[in-house]
């Protein structure tokens, strides 16, 4: 019986970890989709500026280059990145869904806004997740450890 609560406890222990886990994964996972976002923005801004290249041709060069999903038709349909937040997708479908209606110089004004909100917010979220980083695992193995005095 001793040996059946032991182990319960530490089942108890390491899901809480995993929990923890689970939270520093997600947040991880957020950071690298403004990252990404704000890679393809400077990238479209860089070849919009100087090389005044077509969308479509861009947007074949973005999945050869692996910074865009194969099966996106057009920059304008481009999903945004998973990991975003419910206002961060709003803000990247704004962003995409109104690519290729403004002339070049214009065009360039309108990402350099999107880059400035999505730089802004990866800032916000890097400060945010380093504390969360530091946390998540400690408060998830605490809060196995509590259930496991608790129920033990």
């Amino acid at each position: 019986m001793i040996l059946l609560r032991c182990f319960s406890s530490f089942c108890l222990i390491f899901c809480g970890w995993c929990a923890g886990d689970s939270v520093h994964q997600r947040a991880k996972a957020h950071l690298e989709a403004l990252r990404q976002t704000l890679t393809l923005l400077e990238y479209l801004h860089r070849e919009i500026s100087f090389r005044r290249s077509d969308l479509r041709v861009l947007c074949r060069k973005l999945v050869q280059d692996g910074l865009i999903p194969a099966d996106t038709a057009s920059l304008q349909s481009l999903e945004p990145f998973l990991a975003l937040t419910l206002q961060e997708r709003e803000i990247f479908s704004e962003c995409f869904s109104g690519l290729g209606r403004l002339e070049a110089e214009q065009e360039c004004r309108r990402l350099e806004l999107y880059q400035a909100q999505f730089q802004a917010r990866l800032q916000e979220c890097e400060g945010f997740a380093r504390t969360q980083s530091m946390l998540s695992h400690k408060l998830g193995f605490a809060a196995g450890l509590a259930a496991a005095i608790l129920l033990g």
